[in-house]
C-alpha cells in the first residue's frame, strides 16, 4: 500500500512522457512515404488473384492485376489504399477494400568517417548512434558531433544527433573533425 502510494505519483508524471515518445516514432512511419527499393504486400479482401507482393522500381511503380503499372513513389499507406480502392472501383470491383502492408524498408546508407560505410537493411526505431554501431563504428578522426542527414524526396540535409530517429532511404554522413 505504502509503496503503490510513492510510485503512483512517479507513473502520473512518466506515463505522458512514454505515450508522446510512442506516438512521435509511430507518426514518423504512419506519415512514411514509399520509395523505390520498398517491398509492398497488397491484398485485395475476397480477390486472391489481385494480392500481389512487389519491389517499388527505380522508376517508383508496381505492377498489379487488371490496374498494370501503378506509381506508388510518394504516397503513404492510407493514401495508396485509398488510390487503389478507388482505382478498382472504376469498371473493376463494386467495393473493393484494399489492405497494404510493407514487407521490407529500402536500407539506409551511412558514409564518411565510419569503418564500414555502405548501405544497411532498416530497422524500425534505430537511431543515428545505432547506424554508427552497425557500421562497425566512428573511425580516430571522426568528428563527434558534424553528423548530418539527407531525408526525402527533396533531399533536405539536417544536422543530426545521437539519438535522431533514421527512416528508410536516409543517407547519413559523419564529418571529420578538424582537431
Amino acid at each position: 500500500m505504502v509503496i503503490t502510494r510513492l510510485l503512483l505519483p512517479l507513473l502520473l508524471v512518466l506515463l505522458p512522457h512514454f505515450v508522446l515518445a510512442e506516438s512521435a516514432v509511430t507518426s514518423g512511419l504512419q506519415s512514411y512515404k514509399f520509395g523505390p527499393g520498398d517491398a509492398l504486400k497488397i491484398s485485395v479482401y475476397q480477390e486472391p488473384d489481385l494480392s500481389v507482393t512487389a519491389e517499388i522500381s527505380q522508376q517508383g511503380y508496381i505492377d498489379m492485376p487488371l490496374l498494370g503499372s501503378i506509381k506508388m513513389t510518394g504516397h503513404t499507406q492510407q493514401s495508396a489504399k485509398e488510390y487503389l480502392e478507388q482505382r478498382l472501383k472504376d469498371g473493376y470491383l463494386v467495393s473493393p477494400s484494399v489492405s497494404i502492408t510493407i514487407d521490407s524498408y529500402r536500407p539506409f546508407f551511412i558514409y564518411g568517417e565510419v569503418r564500414n560505410p555502405g548501405s544497411y537493411d532498416y530497422q524500425p526505431d534505430i537511431t543515428l548512434e545505432q547506424a554508427i554501431a552497425l557500421s562497425g563504428g566512428l573511425l580516430d578522426r571522426a568528428s563527434r558531433s558534424a553528423w548530418h542527414i539527407q531525408r526525402g524526396a527533396d533531399k533536405a540535409t539536417f544536422k543530426a544527433e545521437a539519438d535522431t530517429i533514421i527512416l528508410p532511404g536516409d543517407v547519413i554522413k559523419i564529418d571529420k573533425s578538424f582537431f
